[in-house]
């Protein structure tokens, strides 16, 4: 990132578990998943966050499924306020052999 990094609140609710899975794996480039549906990525300024809308278009279904996103003032990230410890854990896929 070159520019004027800045954090963007994304969270979603997409009817299919396919492209839902592919919308977390997109999000997950950006930054950490903060909820089920819900992920704090870092975008390179208003470029990045356009670049980031294009290819949510591209994955989702704008009949079925929502995005919002919520760009946050420089530097407002960190007056977040966290209440519990509970960590989101990752579904790690495996093979069985």
């Amino acid at each position: 990132m070159t520019g004027t990094v800045r954090t963007v609140v994304v969270a979603y609710d997409i009817v299919s578990d396919s492209r839902r899975e592919d919308v977390a794996t997109l999000l997950s480039g950006y930054g950490p998943r903060v909820q089920l549906s819900v992920f704090e990525c870092q975008v390179d300024g208003r470029r990045g966050l356009r670049e980031l809308c294009a290819q949510l278009r591209r994955t989702v279904d704008i009949e079925t499924d929502q995005v919002r996103l919520y760009p946050l003032d420089r530097g407002k990230d960190q007056n977040r306020v966290i209440i519990g410890a509970r960590q989101v854990e990752e579904r790690q896929d495996f093979w069985i052999v």
